[in-house]
């Protein structure tokens, strides 16, 4: 990213609310305006209970957004940035979901922080 003006916005609230549409806008209606876009998360699902900070998939693009492509397609006229969101995600997330299921057994249970790992001897209302 350079020191420039930089747009900031979810992929659905502009145009018609895909990642292409974004694109069109930003090389059209705002070309030369914008040197970048910080778009905020496009995940699966963007508009979870914690409006796409909480996804499910880190690894894929909401389908209903668009595709890794059009994210490549809008890199190559404007910088991006985007959340890369690796200190939480959805309780659906079959990483989550795994650890309910297998506890301490699942390859998954170092992601996670619990009670007993941050606070070993228990915890005081004050603690939390």
């Amino acid at each position: 990213m350079k020191n420039k003006v930089q747009l900031i916005a979810y992929a659905d609230r502009l145009g018609d609310g895909t990642l292409s549409s974004m694109t069109d806008i930003l090389r059209t209606r705002f070309d030369g305006v914008y040197d970048g876009v910080h778009i905020l998360p496009f995940f699966t699902p963007f508009d979870g209970a914690d409006a796409g900070f909480d996804p499910i998939d880190h690894t894929k693009v909401d389908p209903r957004l668009g595709s890794w492509d059009d994210v490549a397609e809008l890199s190559k006229t404007h910088g991006i940035m985007v959340d890369a969101i690796v200190n939480h995600m959805s309780w659906e997330s079959k990483q989550f979901q795994d650890v309910l299921e297998k506890g301490e057994e699942s390859e998954y249970y170092p992601m996670f922080l619990t009670m007993s790992s941050v606070f070993p001897n228990g915890a005081t209302e004050e603690d939390l």
